[in-house]
């Protein structure tokens, strides 16, 4: 199998995807992530250096991480006479501020108010759809599907 990465890194594709497929191996064809860190642990393995090892600089990406989770996560409930839905508080936006562009999270009912920003979720949305379908392609079950995501993109 060919390996290669979707964006640019310092360490080989081939190399990690190698070391992926002998995890998995080792696991009865699941790679658990946790194994993947054990394996790069080794500071002269082809992978450590994918990895933060400063356990200060790695908690601080880590409580990062789990905020976007939280915000991510985050629902508002709208009811109205058609029933109750529960709808994504907050968008992921990179606002462009005189200062430089400040990237975060911003309430959904207020990006229908920028046509810049609803622009760029909507963007967003529809590579989001065409990933999506790359992802599952294979799969023919999903073939109407594929035709409805080429027909609104």
């Amino acid at each position: 199998m060919r390996y290669v990465w979707n964006r640019a890194r310092s360490v080989s594709a081939q190399d990690v995807g190698e070391t992926i497929e002998a995890v998995a191996e080792r696991y009865g064809g699941v790679c658990p992530t946790w194994a993947l860190v054990e394996e790069a642990r080794p500071a002269d393995h082809h992978l450590h250096r994918m990895f933060e090892w400063d356990d200060v600089i790695a908690a601080e990406a880590y409580r990062r991480e789990q905020a976007r989770h939280f915000v991510r996560d985050l629902r508002v409930v709208v009811e109205d006479d058609s029933g109750v839905e529960h709808v994504q508080a907050y968008v992921h936006v990179v606002r462009l501020e005189p200062a430089g562009p400040i990237e975060g999270y911003r309430l959904t009912r207020l990006i229908v108010q920028s046509s810049d920003e609803y622009q760029q979720v909507l963007d967003e949305a529809l590579h989001g759809l065409r990933a999506w379908e790359r992802r599952y392609r294979h799969l023919s079950e999903l073939d109407s599907v594929f035709g409805v995501i080429r027909t609104v993109i």
